[in-house]
Protein backbone atom coordinates (compact mmCIF):
# COMPACT_ATOMS: atom_id res chain seq x y z
CA UNK A 1 0.00 0.00 0.00
CA UNK A 2 1.03 3.72 -1.10
CA UNK A 3 1.14 6.68 2.05
CA UNK A 4 -1.58 8.23 -0.12
CA UNK A 5 -3.71 4.36 0.43
CA UNK A 6 -2.43 4.03 3.82
CA UNK A 7 -3.77 7.97 5.03
CA UNK A 8 -7.18 6.88 3.06
CA UNK A 9 -8.17 4.01 5.58
CA UNK A 10 -7.13 5.64 8.43
CA UNK A 11 -9.03 8.88 7.73
CA UNK A 12 -12.19 6.20 6.95
CA UNK A 13 -11.39 4.12 10.09
CA UNK A 14 -11.23 7.00 12.01
CA UNK A 15 -14.41 8.73 10.36
CA UNK A 16 -16.21 5.85 11.15
CA UNK A 17 -14.89 5.91 14.79
CA UNK A 18 -15.74 9.04 15.18
CA UNK A 19 -19.75 8.74 13.43
CA UNK A 20 -20.11 5.93 15.74
CA UNK A 21 -18.76 7.66 19.27
CA UNK A 22 -21.27 10.74 18.10
CA UNK A 23 -24.36 8.60 16.81
CA UNK A 24 -24.37 6.61 20.49
CA UNK A 25 -22.34 8.96 22.97
CA UNK A 26 -20.01 6.42 23.69
CA UNK A 27 -17.39 8.47 25.95
CA UNK A 28 -17.82 10.91 28.39
CA UNK A 29 -15.10 13.71 29.47
CA UNK A 30 -12.43 12.10 32.02
CA UNK A 31 -13.57 8.23 31.13
CA UNK A 32 -10.83 5.95 31.38
CA UNK A 33 -11.14 3.50 28.65
CA UNK A 34 -10.45 -0.27 28.87
CA UNK A 35 -9.62 -1.34 25.03
CA UNK A 36 -10.35 -5.00 25.23
CA UNK A 37 -7.22 -6.64 23.25
CA UNK A 38 -7.34 -10.31 21.72
CA UNK A 39 -4.46 -9.58 19.62
CA UNK A 40 -6.26 -9.66 16.26
CA UNK A 41 -6.56 -6.75 13.26
CA UNK A 42 -9.72 -6.13 14.61
CA UNK A 43 -8.45 -5.07 18.14
CA UNK A 44 -5.82 -3.69 17.09
CA UNK A 45 -6.97 -1.51 15.20
CA UNK A 46 -9.37 -0.13 17.43
CA UNK A 47 -6.22 -0.14 19.91
CA UNK A 48 -4.77 2.16 17.61
CA UNK A 49 -7.73 4.15 16.66
CA UNK A 50 -8.77 5.41 19.72
CA UNK A 51 -5.08 6.46 20.55
CA UNK A 52 -5.38 8.20 17.26
CA UNK A 53 -8.46 10.06 18.08
CA UNK A 54 -7.66 11.32 21.00
CA UNK A 55 -6.61 14.06 18.94
CA UNK A 56 -9.78 14.75 17.50
CA UNK A 57 -11.63 14.33 20.34
CA UNK A 58 -13.75 17.57 21.65
CA UNK A 59 -12.43 16.61 25.70
CA UNK A 60 -9.43 14.06 26.80
CA UNK A 61 -9.59 10.04 27.82
CA UNK A 62 -7.50 7.76 29.05
CA UNK A 63 -6.93 4.90 27.62
CA UNK A 64 -5.43 0.75 28.87
CA UNK A 65 -5.29 -1.81 26.96
CA UNK A 66 -6.72 -5.12 28.33
CA UNK A 67 -5.81 -9.07 27.57
CA UNK A 68 -7.18 -11.99 28.58
CA UNK A 69 -4.48 -15.12 28.15
CA UNK A 70 -7.43 -18.22 27.99
CA UNK A 71 -4.20 -20.84 26.71
CA UNK A 72 -5.90 -20.12 22.94
CA UNK A 73 -3.38 -18.14 21.21
CA UNK A 74 -1.64 -19.46 17.99
CA UNK A 75 1.66 -17.96 19.44
CA UNK A 76 2.96 -16.07 21.98
CA UNK A 77 0.72 -12.70 22.81
CA UNK A 78 4.02 -10.55 23.75
CA UNK A 79 4.41 -10.55 20.67
CA UNK A 80 1.81 -7.26 20.17
CA UNK A 81 3.70 -5.66 23.28
CA UNK A 82 5.83 -3.19 20.99
CA UNK A 83 2.71 -2.37 18.98
CA UNK A 84 1.05 -0.97 22.63
CA UNK A 85 4.03 0.55 23.56
CA UNK A 86 4.39 2.99 20.64
CA UNK A 87 1.35 4.15 21.59
CA UNK A 88 2.37 5.14 24.77
CA UNK A 89 -0.20 2.85 26.58
CA UNK A 90 -0.70 1.07 29.72
CA UNK A 91 -0.68 -3.03 29.02
CA UNK A 92 -2.38 -5.56 31.40
CA UNK A 93 -2.01 -9.27 30.71
CA UNK A 94 -3.65 -11.30 32.75
CA UNK A 95 -4.31 -15.31 33.04
CA UNK A 96 -7.72 -16.50 32.90
CA UNK A 97 -7.71 -19.85 35.06
CA UNK A 98 -11.10 -21.19 34.76
CA UNK A 99 -10.67 -21.51 30.68
CA UNK A 100 -7.22 -22.42 31.05
CA UNK A 101 -8.22 -25.33 33.06
CA UNK A 102 -10.87 -26.60 30.38
CA UNK A 103 -7.83 -26.29 28.16
CA UNK A 104 -5.05 -28.00 29.84
CA UNK A 105 -7.67 -30.68 30.94
CA UNK A 106 -8.37 -31.51 27.39
CA UNK A 107 -12.44 -30.94 28.40
CA UNK A 108 -14.33 -29.73 25.23
CA UNK A 109 -16.02 -26.46 24.87
CA UNK A 110 -18.14 -24.13 23.21
CA UNK A 111 -17.12 -20.60 21.89
CA UNK A 112 -19.94 -19.02 24.66
CA UNK A 113 -18.16 -20.80 27.51
CA UNK A 114 -14.34 -19.25 26.35
CA UNK A 115 -17.02 -15.72 25.42
CA UNK A 116 -18.44 -15.62 28.76
CA UNK A 117 -15.19 -16.47 31.28
CA UNK A 118 -13.31 -13.65 28.83
CA UNK A 119 -16.13 -11.38 29.59
CA UNK A 120 -15.99 -11.69 33.19
CA UNK A 121 -12.37 -11.37 33.20
CA UNK A 122 -12.19 -7.94 31.56
CA UNK A 123 -14.76 -6.29 33.56
CA UNK A 124 -12.78 -7.60 36.72
CA UNK A 125 -9.84 -6.50 34.99
CA UNK A 126 -11.22 -3.04 34.13
CA UNK A 127 -12.85 -2.19 37.29
CA UNK A 128 -9.51 -2.37 39.33
CA UNK A 129 -7.94 -0.36 36.88
CA UNK A 130 -10.66 2.35 37.40
CA UNK A 131 -12.18 2.32 34.05
CA UNK A 132 -15.42 3.82 33.68
CA UNK A 133 -15.52 2.39 29.76
CA UNK A 134 -14.88 -1.34 28.13
CA UNK A 135 -14.64 -0.81 24.34
CA UNK A 136 -14.95 -4.16 22.52
CA UNK A 137 -13.31 -4.54 18.95
CA UNK A 138 -16.30 -5.49 17.45
CA UNK A 139 -17.17 -4.44 13.79
CA UNK A 140 -20.07 -4.02 11.19
CA UNK A 141 -19.46 -7.61 10.15
CA UNK A 142 -19.85 -8.89 13.81
CA UNK A 143 -22.97 -7.36 13.71
CA UNK A 144 -24.60 -8.28 10.88
CA UNK A 145 -23.15 -12.04 11.74
CA UNK A 146 -24.89 -11.55 15.48
CA UNK A 147 -27.88 -10.63 13.95
CA UNK A 148 -27.94 -13.40 11.76
CA UNK A 149 -27.27 -16.20 14.44
CA UNK A 150 -29.71 -14.86 16.82
CA UNK A 151 -32.54 -15.06 13.85
CA UNK A 152 -32.03 -18.33 12.67
CA UNK A 153 -30.61 -19.91 15.89
CA UNK A 154 -32.26 -18.10 18.97
CA UNK A 155 -35.41 -17.09 16.98
CA UNK A 156 -35.39 -13.35 17.98
CA UNK A 157 -33.88 -9.99 16.15
CA UNK A 158 -30.92 -9.04 18.15
CA UNK A 159 -27.34 -8.25 17.61
CA UNK A 160 -24.71 -6.48 19.36
CA UNK A 161 -25.44 -3.30 21.18
CA UNK A 162 -23.06 -0.09 20.38
CA UNK A 163 -23.55 1.06 23.64
CA UNK A 164 -24.14 -1.06 26.63
CA UNK A 165 -24.63 -0.72 30.62
CA UNK A 166 -22.66 -4.20 32.47
CA UNK A 167 -24.93 -6.53 34.48
CA UNK A 168 -23.93 -4.91 38.00
CA UNK A 169 -24.30 -1.37 35.68
CA UNK A 170 -20.69 -0.09 36.72
CA UNK A 171 -19.04 -0.35 33.54
CA UNK A 172 -20.25 1.43 29.94
CA UNK A 173 -19.44 -1.00 27.22
CA UNK A 174 -19.07 0.50 24.10
CA UNK A 175 -18.11 -0.81 20.36
CA UNK A 176 -16.77 1.89 18.41
CA UNK A 177 -15.97 -0.38 15.43
CA UNK A 178 -19.34 -1.03 14.78
CA UNK A 179 -19.64 0.98 11.69
CA UNK A 180 -15.65 -0.26 10.10
CA UNK A 181 -16.29 -3.23 8.33
CA UNK A 182 -13.39 -6.02 8.75
CA UNK A 183 -11.81 -5.25 5.38
CA UNK A 184 -11.00 -1.93 6.78
CA UNK A 185 -9.62 -3.08 10.03
CA UNK A 186 -7.24 -5.44 8.39
CA UNK A 187 -6.28 -2.73 5.29
CA UNK A 188 -5.40 -0.65 8.99
CA UNK A 189 -3.54 -3.26 10.80
CA UNK A 190 -1.89 -3.84 7.54
CA UNK A 191 -1.25 0.11 6.98
CA UNK A 192 0.15 0.36 9.96
CA UNK A 193 2.28 -2.62 10.45
CA UNK A 194 0.57 -3.38 13.73
CA UNK A 195 1.65 -6.84 14.54
CA UNK A 196 -1.28 -9.47 15.65
CA UNK A 197 -1.59 -13.00 17.18
CA UNK A 198 -4.12 -15.63 16.15
CA UNK A 199 -6.68 -17.63 18.28
CA UNK A 200 -7.49 -21.13 17.48
CA UNK A 201 -11.13 -20.34 17.86
CA UNK A 202 -11.10 -18.32 14.84
CA UNK A 203 -10.38 -22.28 12.70
CA UNK A 204 -13.30 -23.82 14.24
CA UNK A 205 -16.30 -24.68 12.21
CA UNK A 206 -20.00 -24.30 13.56
CA UNK A 207 -23.13 -21.84 12.90
CA UNK A 208 -20.84 -18.86 13.23
CA UNK A 209 -18.00 -19.52 10.99
CA UNK A 210 -21.03 -20.87 8.41
CA UNK A 211 -22.89 -17.79 8.47
CA UNK A 212 -19.72 -15.62 7.77
CA UNK A 213 -19.00 -17.97 4.82
CA UNK A 214 -22.34 -17.20 3.74
CA UNK A 215 -21.78 -13.55 3.47
CA UNK A 216 -18.96 -13.87 2.39
CA UNK A 217 -19.82 -15.75 -0.47
CA UNK A 218 -23.35 -13.54 -0.81
CA UNK A 219 -20.78 -10.15 -1.28
CA UNK A 220 -18.48 -11.38 -3.59
CA UNK A 221 -21.87 -12.31 -5.72
CA UNK A 222 -23.97 -8.99 -4.37
CA UNK A 223 -21.49 -6.22 -3.02
CA UNK A 224 -22.30 -4.46 0.06
CA UNK A 225 -24.48 -7.65 1.52
CA UNK A 226 -22.85 -7.65 5.18
CA UNK A 227 -23.05 -3.36 4.98
CA UNK A 228 -26.55 -3.91 4.40
CA UNK A 229 -27.81 -6.39 6.55
CA UNK A 230 -25.37 -4.25 9.93
CA UNK A 231 -27.36 -1.19 8.36
CA UNK A 232 -30.78 -2.89 9.13
CA UNK A 233 -29.96 -2.56 12.70
CA UNK A 234 -30.85 1.29 12.45
CA UNK A 235 -33.71 1.05 10.37
CA UNK A 236 -36.42 -1.32 11.99
CA UNK A 237 -39.77 -0.84 11.24
CA UNK A 238 -42.00 -2.41 14.01
CA UNK A 239 -45.04 -2.73 12.13
CA UNK A 240 -44.17 -5.37 10.01
CA UNK A 241 -43.27 -7.32 12.69
CA UNK A 242 -44.97 -9.72 14.79
CA UNK A 243 -44.04 -8.51 18.64
CA UNK A 244 -46.81 -6.65 19.76
CA UNK A 245 -45.45 -4.81 22.34
CA UNK A 246 -42.95 -3.05 19.73
CA UNK A 247 -46.63 -1.95 17.62
CA UNK A 248 -47.57 -0.01 20.51
CA UNK A 249 -44.11 1.41 21.72
CA UNK A 250 -43.93 2.49 18.67
CA UNK A 251 -47.24 3.59 17.82
CA UNK A 252 -46.30 7.57 18.32
CA UNK A 253 -43.23 7.10 15.57
CA UNK A 254 -43.72 7.30 11.82
CA UNK A 255 -42.76 4.19 9.72
CA UNK A 256 -39.76 4.89 7.42
CA UNK A 257 -42.10 4.09 4.12
CA UNK A 258 -44.39 7.33 5.78
CA UNK A 259 -41.35 9.91 5.40
CA UNK A 260 -37.85 8.68 6.61
CA UNK A 261 -34.85 8.19 5.12
CA UNK A 262 -32.89 4.63 5.70
CA UNK A 263 -29.65 4.71 6.75
CA UNK A 264 -27.10 4.02 4.19
CA UNK A 265 -25.36 1.09 4.03
CA UNK A 266 -22.42 0.37 5.77
CA UNK A 267 -19.68 0.33 2.17
CA UNK A 268 -17.28 -2.57 2.12
CA UNK A 269 -14.88 -1.38 -0.29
Amino acid sequence: MTKTDNAAVRTRVLDAVGRAMGTFSMLRPGDRVAVGVSGGKDSMCLLDALARYRARAPFPYDLVAVTVEQGKFTSPIEAIRPAVERLGIRWVLEPEPRTRRLVDDGVEHGCDVCSRHRRGALYAIASAEGCSVLALGHTADDCAEALLRNVLFNGRIASLPPVAASRKGALRVVRPLVYVPEVWTARYAAAHELTTVGCVCAEKGGPRSEIRGFLAEMGERHAGVAGSVAAALGNVNPYTLFDGRLRREGADAPAFASGGAPPEPVPLG
